[in-house]
């Protein structure tokens, strides 16, 4: 889909009450040729376009990298955590002081080893689970690191 696509459909999830989580991330080919922020950006400002700022604490943000997802592989805490800023930067720029309520999450290979890390970080608002929910030991883990968090 398209980031035009993703902003419409945000702005229709709004409009239909409800509270719309849209994803973010990179492949590893851009990972790997050092474009990750100019693409996260770049998703980021045009899937939100249509987002009013009154709206927009209602947003919740998923940088979910395309090479974690189901991989097994998963950002180190400090890639997320600087994907995860410059996103928090990127929405104050789009909303003012309105992005300091939306949430950003991470998502990609998270397991009951690594959340506790990665939610340990000051602009990983939570976490966004795939695979590992479906396993209620590994499930209440990353559970029990949230509420660790908290």
């Amino acid at each position: 889909e398209s980031n035009t696509l993703i902003a419409h459909k945000a702005a229709a999830a709004l409009a239909a009450g409800l509270n719309p989580i849209v994803c973010v991330g990179e492949t590893l080919a851009e990972r790997d040729g050092g474009q990750t922020l100019s693409v996260v950006e770049t998703q980021v400002k045009q899937c939100l376009q249509d987002i009013p700022a009154a709206l927009a604490a209602r947003v919740t943000v998923a940088y979910e990298p395309v090479w974690a997802i189901g991989t097994g592989r998963t950002a180190t805490s400090a890639q997320a955590q600087e994907v995860h800023a410059a996103i928090r930067g990127w929405l104050t720029q789009l909303f003012g002081a309105d992005a300091q309520k939306m949430r950003i999450q991470y998502g990609g290979s998270v397991k009951a080893d690594n959340a506790a890390e990665l939610l340990s970080q000051p602009d990983v608002d939570g976490a966004l689970v795939g695979g590992a929910s479906l396993k209620a030991d590994t499930f209440a883990a990353i559970v029990k690191a949230a509420a660790a968090r908290a």
